[in-house]
């Protein structure tokens, strides 16, 4: 473990998953560097306050990224998809054009260590046009033979929190899912998908060249509802949503449902992350961490 030192450049920072990486990078003793649209904002001003370097930029300004990354030992990447509320085919492209580009200016400027937050499912053949674009940044990465570590980290348990939000029905918890009941989903939380990418820049000697999948439980939309209902002490049950219900409101997530009813997802090994990482929570150790209510 190298104990930190850096600076690190978060790009994401203000989103969850930069969050938690700023967060646990600052707590093993690295410098950051949050790179940020708005440093007016409540998020950046709160990662200025847990020790941050602010730097406004623009990911679709090479020069900001430039001088972002000068002098800088590692990168953290995350990027989005999404435009407002629904993945379009403009975000997809973006976010294809802003990976390849980090990657490049990382390569020009000498990084030593990329950290890229990807999606399990990126390397295989879903059928879902965002999974196949952070297989494209990988990809970039993986040509420019960049120093760089990959996360796949698979369903969000903070989706409970949004997205994918239980509602309770006359005194029942009933949590509306586009899967079917017999098909396990893996799950991570946020915070342990930040906790992977520090724990990858505090041993580069473990993490570099490695792709890591994440998942911290597995379990069926029935066993989450269980699990939920558990925590909340209320009856609980599962309601699978017709998936032409979720492609109508949005193509591209419906063809993620479609991908996860498909059944081919593999199970990670939770035991060797937790070699790594004796912390990462399964969704009950979530749900009670944030003290999670319905």
């Amino acid at each position: 473990m190298t104990g930190g030192t850096g600076p690190v450049l978060v790009i994401g920072a203000t989103g969850q998953q930069g969050t938690a990486t700023s967060r646990q990078l600052l707590e093993r003793g690295w410098q950051v560097r949050a790179f940020v649209r708005d440093p007016e904002s409540a998020a950046a001003l709160a990662l200025r306050d847990a020790g941050a370097e602010l730097v406004a930029g623009d990911l679709d300004d090479h020069a900001s990224l430039r001088a972002a990354m000068d002098g800088a030992h590692g990168v953290f990447l995350m990027l989005t998809m999404m435009t407002g509320v629904h993945i379009t085919d403009a975000g997809i492209e973006a976010e294809k054009r802003r990976g390849a580009a980090v990657a490049e200016l990382a390569k020009e400027s000498g990084i030593a260590h990329l950290v890229y937050t990807s999606l399990k499912g990126a390397g295989e053949d879903t059928g879902v046009p965002y999974y196949a674009a952070k297989k494209f940044i990988e990809a970039r990465i993986a040509e420019l033979e960049l120093p760089a570590t990959v996360l796949r980290p698979t369903f969000f348990m903070d989706n409970f929190n949004s997205f994918n939000r239980p509602v309770v029905v006359d005194g029942e918890l009933v949590l509306n899912l586009a899967v079917r009941p017999d098909i396990p989903m893996s799950l991570i939380s946020v915070a342990d998908i930040g906790a992977f990418a520090a724990i990858a820049f505090d041993r580069p000697d473990e993490f570099l060249g490695r792709t890591v999948a994440l998942a911290g439980d597995r379990l069926t939309p029935p066993q989450i509802a269980e699990t939920l209902g558990r925590v909340a002490d209320l009856p609980a049950r599962s309601n699978e949503v017709p998936n032409e219900q979720v492609a109508a409101f949005d193509e591209n997530v419906g063809k993620m449902f479609a991908y996860f009813n498909g059944g081919t997802d593999t199970a990670v090994d939770t035991a060797a992350l937790r070699v790594h990482h004796p912390d990462l929570l399964s969704l009950e150790s979530w749900l009670r961490a944030t003290s999670w209510k319905p």
